[in-house]
C-alpha cells in the first residue's frame, strides 16, 4: 500500500493553487469584509479574487436533487425525527402569588436514526462536502505532529463515500488550496492521498489566512451537498487573527457550513479557537495527545454524517414574563413573552435543553382544558434532512403548565432534569469565570468560585450532578497556580465549551487530569462512537 502511495506521489505534480500571503497589500476590501474605520487596506490573504468555482460536480442524481429544491418552497409535514417536550421546576405553584420559576423546552433527536451512518453501514447518508483547513507551520514538525496530521486526514479520505467531496487547505504565514472540492470517488480519493502525505512543516502561523481560504472554497462552488463543515487545526500562537474572528465567522454562518477548531498542544492559543468556537456554536477541541487527532477528526465526521436536522427554530411563547433564555444559540426576543431560539443542526441522538426563567404574576388566568395554568408554549420548525427533498416540519405547540394550589407542600421537590440542566448552565458559567480569574493570575479567586459551585452540585443525586461535580474538581486542581494552569488552560475551556454547546467529538481522557471525568459520555452519539472506534482500529 505504501508502495502504491508513494507511485502516486512521484505521478501526479504537486498541486500549487493561489498561495496567500500575509505581507499586506493596497486594494479594495473583499466584498462582504466588515473594514474597521481605522483600516483602509483589506489584508492581503483576503481571497476574493480567487477564483474556486472549480469543485467537482456532484452525482448526476444528486445534482438534480439540488436543482430541484433550490427555489421552490420545501414540504411541509408534521411529522419528522425530533420530538419537543417542556418540563417545569415545580408541579404546582401557590395560587395568588408572584414569583419566579424556571422551566426547561428541549428539542431531542432520536439515536435510531445514527445507525445507517456508521463507517462500516452499506444505507446511504447524507453528502457531506468537507474542507481540512491545516496548520503546516514550523512548529508542526515537531513531536511528529504533521504525521499524526497526515494519519488523521487520510482516515477521512478512507470512510468518504463516492458523494462527498473533500477540499484540503493549508496555512503557515500564508495560505494555499492544496486540494480543489473533489468528489471522493477512486481518483479523487487517489489525489487527496498525495496531497496529504506531501505535506510539510515550515514557516509562521496565520490562522486567519487559513479560515479565509477555507471559507471561500465553500462560497463559491457551483453545487452544494447540504452538509458542510470546515474542520480548523493549529497547534501555534496567533495574536494577528483574532480581529478577524467575527467577520470569519459570520461568513461560515452564511455559508450554512460548521466551523470545528481543533488545537494541537498546550502551546496553542486556546482563547482564540475557543473564541471562534463560541462564535461558530461548536464546541472546541484541545488534542493533548497528538495521536489522538485521527479519533477526534472521527468524531466531528461521524456526527455529520449523522445530522438529521438544520435550521432548526425554536419559538417561545410565553403567558407570563420572560425573564431570561439560558441557550448559547442565537435568540430573538419579541416583547416580554416571547422570543424565537435558532439552533444551526443537530446530530441524531442529541439533545438541545433551554432553560428559561419566566416571572409568575399572582393574577395569572391562563387555563388549559383539565384546569392546570399555561405558562408557555413551545413549537418548533425545522428543516429533516432525512429526506432526498427538501421537507420542512412544523412541530405543533407543546405546553408548560403547572397546578396552582393554595398551599404548597414544603416538601416538594423540584423536577430532577430541570435541575440537572441548571447546574448545567451554572457550571458552565462559574467554569468560564474561574478560566478568566485564572488568566489573569487571580487563582485564590478562581478556586473560590469553583469550591462555592461544588458545595451546591455535590448536594443533588444524580449522573448529570456526579459528572458536573467531577468536572469541577478536575478544574480546580488546574487552578491552583500559573504552573498548573498554564498546563491545564486548554482542557478547562474545551469542556466548558463543550457543555454550553452539549456537544463534544471525542471520549478520550486527559492524561493530565487527577480525577476520571465522566462528561463527554453525556453528549456523544452511538455514530460518533462508531467512527471513533473505528479510527482506532486503523
Amino acid at each position: 500500500m505504501l508502495q502504491q502511495q508513494a507511485t502516486l506521489a512521484q505521478a501526479l505534480p504537486q498541486p500549487v493553487e493561489g498561495a496567500i500571503r500575509t505581507r499586506r497589500s493596497r486594494g479594495p476590501p473583499a466584498q462582504g469584509w466588515a473594514m474597521p474605520a481605522s483600516m483602509h487596506r483589506q489584508p492581503s490573504w483576503a481571497s476574493a479574487d480567487q477564483s474556486f468555482n472549480d469543485d467537482d460536480e456532484l452525482d448526476s442524481s444528486a445534482s438534480q436533487q439540488l436543482s430541484e429544491q433550490a427555489e421552490p418552497d420545501p414540504d411541509i409535514s408534521q411529522e419528522g425525527p425530533l420530538v419537543l417536550s417542556t418540563r417545569v421546576e415545580y408541579s404546582a405553584l401557590s395560587t395568588g402569588q408572584a414569583q419566579s420559576i424556571f422551566g426547561l423546552v428541549t428539542v431531542q433527536a432520536p439515536d435510531a436514526a445514527a445507525t445507517a451512518s456508521t463507517p462500516d453501514a452499506d444505507e446511504e447518508r447524507r453528502p457531506m462536502d468537507i474542507v481540512c483547513v491545516l496548520d503546516v507551520s514550523g512548529s508542526m514538525g515537531s513531536n511528529n505532529k504533521i504525521g499524526d496530521l497526515k494519519e488523521a486526514v487520510r482516515f477521512i479520505i478512507d470512510e468518504s463515500q463516492p458523494q462527498d467531496r473533500l477540499s484540503i487547505v493549508t496555512f503557515n504565514s500564508q495560505a494555499q488550496r492544496k486540494l480543489k472540492l473533489r468528489r471522493m470517488d477512486r481518483q479523487g480519493k487517489d489525489e487527496a492521498t498525495v496531497v496529504t502525505m506531501r505535506l510539510t512543516a515550515s514557516g509562521g502561523t496565520s490562522i486567519a489566512a487559513g479560515l479565509d481560504m477555507g471559507l471561500a472554497v465553500l462560497e463559491k462552488r457551483r453545487q452544494r451537498n447540504k452538509v458542510s463543515a470546515i474542520l480548523l487545526l493549529t497547534d501555534g500562537q496567533d495574536h494577528s487573527s483574532r480581529a478577524h474572528l467575527k467577520t470569519l465567522t459570520q461568513r461560515a454562518a452564511r455559508a450554512g457550513c460548521g466551523l470545528y477548531a481543533f488545537g494541537f498542544g498546550v502551546d496553542h492559543d486556546a482563547d482564540l479557537l475557543r473564541e471562534i468556537s463560541e462564535q461558530a456554536r461548536t464546541p472546541y477541541t484541545f488534542i493533548e495527545n497528538t495521536s489522538t487527532v485521527k479519533a477526534a477528526f472521527a468524531g466531528v465526521v461521524g456526527g455529520l454524517s449523522s445530522i438529521v436536522a438544520q435550521r432548526v427554530e425554536l419559538t417561545l411563547d410565553c403567558q407570563a414574563t420572560l425573564k431570561d433564555v439560558n441557550t448559547p444559540f442565537a435568540v430573538t426576543r419579541q416583547g416580554e413573552k416571547s422570543a424565537t431560539v435558532t439552533i444551526p443542526d443537530m446530530f441524531a441522538g442529541e439533545r438541545r435543553d433551554v432553560l428559561v426563567e419566566l416571572s409568575i404574576p399572582a393574577d395569572l388566568q391562563a387555563v388549559s382544558e383539565d384546569g392546570s395554568t399555561v405558562l408557555l408554549r413551545a413549537s418548533a420548525r425545522y428543516h429533516d434532512l432525512r429526506s432526498s427533498r427538501g421537507v420542512l416540519v412544523q412541530i405543533p405547540a407543546v405546553e408548560m403548565m403547572v397546578q396552582r394550589v393554595d398551599e404548597v407542600q414544603p416538601e416538594m421537590e423540584p423536577d430532577v432534569e430541570v435541575s440537572d440542566q441548571r447546574d448545567r448552565v451554572q457550571v458552565t458559567r462559574v467554569l468560564e469565570q474561574a478560566a478568566q480569574c485564572s488568566d489573569a493570575g487571580q487563582f485564590e479567586q478562581a478556586q473560590q468560585l469553583i469550591r462555592e459551585q461544588r458545595s451546591k452540585v455535590s448536594k443533588r443525586l444524580s449522573p448529570v450532578a456526579e459528572a458536573l461535580n467531577l468536572e469541577l474538581e478536575d478544574a480546580e486542581g488546574r487552578m491552583r497556580s500559573r504552573s498548573s494552569w498554564q498546563v491545564g488552560a486548554a482542557e478547562v475551556k474545551d469542556a466548558f465549551q463543550m457543555h454550553k454547546m452539549q456537544r463534544c467529538t471525542n471520549t478520550f481522557a486527559s492524561a493530565s487530569s487527577a480525577v476520571t471525568k465522566k462528561s463527554k459520555a453525556m453528549y456523544m452519539n452511538s455514530t460518533q462512537a462508531a467512527w471513533t472506534s473505528k479510527s482506532s482500529r486503523g
